[in-house]
């Protein structure tokens, strides 16, 4: 135990400063925020070379020394002291200068600035401000409570420590320290201890042979991580923990190690920086070393972009992995989980006059199962693209793209076959605005170039050379809209509503592809354009109402948005209505033919205030007279918490309707509530598919935090593909210490304080 307030406060003669009140714990990455400094006196500054005391009784004794008794205050400089008995002497010193030393013993109190010692004696220089304290209590910023058998106070910055016992907690009963056998300390740094014990509620929990605890003022210090604690189903016990160094306030890096018992030995590293927006980058990488031998396991995930000079930009984006196994097994992301691909890119992009130019190159692997099913790559691409401009008055506006690019796809590096492609792509538009209708025709014409094509039976084949050209023309009419406005002066949630109703189409003539089954599919530049006529169709309806905005000021808010459109197709012998890239899936009409009606599309929002949202769509085909998709979503965002929950079927379309069975039905949802704002927090999410009648995962997290530190207890699920684990972590986060995260899971930070 550790009574540092009450024992310094009980101890002065004179006043003292208030003990601090509960401040909560913030979570920053891994770290919460230290208690407030407790505030100290200002002791009466003497001037140089001063000393002001006053005693009950004052006198010197026959060897010189000067003796004060009872209720002994002496302020020298910027330092205050107070006891019940104090000796000075002064002495001769080789500079000509004349020393003055003190020793005072009872109820001794000594007050620098925000630092406050109690204890039974001292022995003090008060030039040097040098000295020792004996069964010595007190405080030092920014916010550490001591008890030691003796503090030697070697400088203004410096303590040197023997049996002390060290918290940042301000209770009477702390919720935790450390003891250590020896210890130094620097103000606004460091402690710096060996042998040390760390105990919660007087428990004795680990030892440490050495421990470095940050105590800087930003929260920023290099140093240990605390250890963090689990259990898994199919890995074992583990224990993990990391070092966290503080490299500026912008960047630091983190080194995690930890162990599994049944699994092997796994390591993490991870840069983060961040600089002028928006430059900033995380670099995290992890590797595990399988029990028993077998070949080492990885996983790279980098982001990063960096503003260049001449107002150029630099992106980094890997997703890489070992193997489709381990991403499976190890990843504690569904969506990770999930995923059948992996990435990497680097990109240069400058905005010059209008124009957008990039270059990139990429690489994208996509499995089916175990096995690499494709490869596509960017080697490089150049790309230039021209915002749309407005020709002077005349209102035209013109807009477009080009690009050079060395292309490469195929299975495996044996089949990997690369060829050449040049794209080019001007645009003309000249919108009209009416006060019930706008009107946006549109023209373009595009040109492509492939340096090999498809032989006969779909292959690569490097010659002949081939060349795509066509013209597409559009027309965009929104309107006219029709409005009716409803006062409601007693209305609860607003006095005032506005229904706007009106349709919208787009109108797209595009002229055939020659040879289309010869060109190389590589991406949705070479499979969405093909000749077409079709017409999109929409009704739209929204709501506005009058709402208090800031200030109490009245706002237009967007109550109701519903939007039920879709597509007619004209021409439909090539199947373009299969490439559609408005609509969720591929689709026919009854016995595989193409259908001159896509599905028709209801989109609904209701968004009643800024934290709450629904969304509901649903597709229904209307060739085959039954609903394709359906799907529904809420969103809540409040101070106290959040949530999201959503749900997604498809249906097989059939013409029997005993073969319209669900193919897919899922729900998923995750939420946060603080229970006791500052104190305890609880969240979780879980995703269900409904048609196995299985959670595929859930996960559960508790926090509770108190005034100086933090404790997180979490438990997770897994049954999806060949994963099927259960997981129990346990860590504490003390002020100024942050603990190991999980480098496997998206949303779980594994470093310390980030402050940037």
């Amino acid at each position: 135990m550790l009574a540092a307030p009450a024992a310094a406060q009980s101890a002065a003669p004179s006043p003292t400063p208030p003990a601090a009140g509960p401040v909560p714990a913030v979570a920053v990455e891994g770290a919460p925020v230290p208690p407030a400094a407790a505030p100290a006196p200002t002791p009466p500054v003497a001037g140089p070379g001063d000393i002001r005391i006053r005693a009950e009784k004052q006198g010197s004794r026959p060897d010189g020394r000067f003796v004060a008794e009872g209720f002994v205050d002496l302020v020298a400089g910027d330092v205050r002291i107070q006891a019940d008995y104090l000796e000075m002497a002064e002495e001769p010193r080789p500079d000509g200068t004349t020393g003055r030393t003190i020793e005072a013993r009872g109820n001794v109190v000594f007050v620098r600035g925000e630092e406050r010692l109690a204890g039974d004696s001292l022995k003090l220089d008060l030039e040097a401000n040098t000295g020792t304290f004996e069964n010595a209590t007190g405080y030092v910023t920014p916010g550490v409570f001591i008890e030691a058998k003796s503090i030697e106070r070697v400088d203004a910055d410096t303590y040197r420590i023997k049996g002390g016992k060290f918290t940042s907690c301000a209770q009477p009963n702390p919720r935790w320290n450390f003891t250590a056998g020896s210890a130094t300390l620097d103000i606004d740094d460091k402690i710096r201890a060996s042998n040390v014990v760390f105990k919660v509620y007087g428990v004795p929990a680990l030892y440490f042979p050495y421990f470095a605890y940050p105590i800087q003022n930003d929260q920023r210090s290099s140093g240990l991580l605390f250890p963090s604690f689990g259990y898994s189903s199919s890995r074992g016990f583990q224990l993990a923990s990391g070092l966290f160094w503080a490299m500026s306030r912008s960047a630091d890096q983190t080194l995690m190690v930890e162990n599994y018992s049944k699994f092997g030995f796994g390591m993490g590293h991870e840069l983060r920086w961040m600089g002028d927006s928006p430059s900033r980058g995380t670099l995290r990488t992890y590797g595990l070393k399988p029990q028993g031998g077998g070949d080492l396991e990885w996983d790279v995930d980098w982001n990063a972009q960096q503003t260049l000079p001449g107002g150029g930009r630099a992106s980094l984006n890997v997703r890489k992995y070992s193997s489709i196994f381990f991403q499976q097994s190890f990843q504690d992301a569904l969506n990770y989980v999930s995923s059948r691909s992996e990435r990497g890119s680097f990109t240069l992009q400058k905005s010059l006059s209008g124009f957008n130019m990039q270059a990139f190159a990429d690489t994208l692997d996509t499995y089916y199962g175990d096995a690499l099913a494709r490869t596509n790559r960017h080697l490089p691409s150049l790309r230039v693209t021209r915002s749309p401009w407005k020709i002077g008055g005349t209102g035209i506006v013109v807009g477009g793209e080009a690009r050079a690019e060395r292309l490469q796809y195929g299975i495996g590096e044996d089949e990997l076959q690369s060829f050449d492609r040049y794209d080019v792509a001007p645009e003309i538009s000249r919108p009209f605005s009416l006060p019930f209708l706008q009107v946006n025709p549109r023209a373009s014409v595009r040109y492509t170039y492939y340096s090999a094509s498809l032989d006969d039976t779909g292959y690569y084949a490097s010659e002949p050379a081939l060349d795509r050209s066509f013209a597409e023309g559009s027309v965009e009419l929104r309107g006219p809209q029709f409005y009716k406005v409803f006062e409601t002066p007693d209305n609860f949630y607003s006095d005032k509503w506005k229904h706007t109703i009106g349709p919208e189409f787009l109108w797209v003539v595009r002229t055939p592809v020659e040879e289309y089954a010869s060109i190389p599919k590589f991406d949705e530049v070479d499979y969405q354009f093909l000749g077409t006529n079709q017409v999109m169709y929409a009704l739209v309806n929204r709501v506005y109402v009058k709402r208090d905005g800031a200030g109490g000021k009245p706002t237009t808010w967007e109550l109701l948005t519903w939007r039920l459109q879709q597509t007619y197709y004209a021409k439909i012998g090539a199947s373009q209505n299969e490439f559609d890239p408005i609509y969720l899936t591929a689709y026919f009409g009854p016995g595989g033919e193409p259908a001159h009606y896509s599905p028709l599309q209801s989109r609904l929002r209701i968004r009643p205030t800024a934290a709450l949202s629904l969304d509901v769509n649903f597709e229904y085909d209307t060739n085959f007279k039954q609903t394709r998709s359906r799907g529904a979503s809420l969103r809540w965002q409040a101070s106290r918490g959040n949530l999201l929950a959503s749900w997604y079927r498809t249906n097989r379309v059939a013409k029997k309707v005993e073969n319209r069975v669900a193919q897919s039905d899922t729900l998923r949802g995750s939420a946060r509530f603080d229970l006791l704002p500052g104190r305890l927090s609880i969240e979780g999410g879980a995703d269900y598919d409904v048609l196995r009648e299985t959670f595929l995962s859930s996960r559960g997290r508790l926090r509770y935090d108190v005034q100086c530190c933090g404790f997180i207890g979490e438990v997770v699920q897994y049954n999806y593909n060949r994963r099927q684990e259960r997981q129990i972590r346990f860590s504490i986060e003390l002020a100024n210490v942050g603990s190991v995260g999980n480098f496997q899971d998206a949303n779980n930070a594994a470093s310390g304080a980030w402050r940037p």
